[in-house]
Order: structure tokens, then sequence, then C-alpha cells
């Protein structure tokens, strides 16, 4: 099984209240004017929230891995 990553998902503008509910289990903030979403995931749930989002009608502005490198040795690793 993969390890959970940390995502951060920025959507443009502020998401409703209504909507929010559907993130109820992550962290959710606004960062000028845009709604962000962070939470862990696995490759399936990441794609299941992008899709989310999509079907949400919400305008997906970016969707980045935070707070850890791979190491070295990790195969999908890129190269510097």
């Amino acid at each position: 099984m993969k390890a959970l990553r940390s995502y951060e998902i920025r959507i443009a503008g502020r998401v409703d209240e209504t909507t929010l509910t559907s993130f109820a289990c992550l962290a959710v903030g606004l960062r000028d004017q845009d709604t962000v979403i962070a939470g862990q995931f696995d490759q399936a749930a990441l794609h299941g929230m992008l899709e989310m989002i999509r079907s949400l009608g919400l305008d997906l502005l970016e969707a980045r891995r935070i707070g850890d490198s791979p190491s070295a040795d990790d195969p999908g690793r890129r190269p510097r």
C-alpha cells in the first residue's frame, strides 16, 4: 500500500458554506481570496477529490504535493 501524501488544492474564489460541507474532514482556509483545501490522500483519493471539485463546478487553480521530498532512492524521484 502506498503511503498517504499531503496535498494542497487551491480553488478560485471563496467556496460557500454549503459546498464546504463536501470537504468536512479536510483543512480549509483562504489565501488571497481563493479557497485552499489541505489533506492527506493516496493517488486514488486525490483523483476522487479532483473529480468532486470538477463535478461541483469549482474552478481548480492548483493541486500540489506539500511537506515532503522524495528520497534519493525513490524511483519516482525527478533528477535535479
